[in-house]
């Protein structure tokens, strides 16, 4: 059975990597990454999903907006070519290449009061909780987080406009690149529901490559 790091590198990076590692299942990460740089999500065993987050370096209160991003690109569903914007509507990241096109964009993540409101259940691991802990160290807590942009995650609308959660059909290997188009601090929750199938019902780690 191929290593993670065999799949982490089973797609072939554009340019020079910086750096890379494993975030493990329902783990967390927080970095900066410089203008130009390529964040790759790598999902190494399949069917997991990594809620992103992002804000400028230079002025932290400058935070991703998926809402301004899903008004300027005109889309639900982000395809290649598609830019997150900030709360100012400025570009703060690119989406690149993928090899598995499927994301969410127009909604909130997992958090304790979510998932005590779907499933009954209190004190779970969640994205929101994830996040804060990740990005503490820059002054953030659990109030300050945004809603994320979730490469690999597969959410069906049907005709009458109700959501509902499927499982990914990413595969082992399956990658996802975003272009840092400002200097960023970044924060990713790998994402720990197991209570409805984003992730397959068995969260798995997740791989990242920084490369340039």
């Amino acid at each position: 059975m191929p290593s993670h790091s065999d799949i982490l590198h089973k797609h072939p990076v554009s340019g020079t990597i910086v750096e890379e590692w494993i975030i493990p299942a329902r783990g967390y990460a927080a970095f900066q990454m410089k203008k130009g740089q390529v964040l790759r999500f790598v999902d190494v065993e399949g069917k997991q999903v990594p809620d992103l987050v992002c804000f400028n370096a230079e002025d932290l209160g400058e935070a991703i907006n998926m809402g301004n991003s899903l008004l300027i690109n005109k889309r639900r569903e982000f395809i290649k070519g598609n830019v997150i914007y900030s709360i100012r509507c400025r570009p703060m990241m690119t989406i690149t290449d993928y090899s598995n096109a499927l994301s969410y964009s127009y909604g909130p993540m997992c958090s304790e009061e979510v998932n005590r409101i779907r499933y009954g259940v209190p004190n779970t691991p969640n994205c929101r909780g994830n996040l804060a802990m990740a990005l503490g160290p820059w002054g953030f807590n659990y109030r300050d987080i945004p809603n994320a942009f979730v490469p690999f995650m597969n959410v069906e609308v049907d005709g009458n406009g109700t959501m509902e959660i499927r499982e990914p059909t990413s595969v082992p290997g399956d990658y996802y690149d975003l272009r840092a188009e400002m200097d960023l601090l970044i924060g990713i929750s790998n994402c720990p529901q197991e209570r409805n199938p984003c992730n397959g019902w068995n969260p798995t780690p997740m791989g990242v490559i920084i490369y340039q």
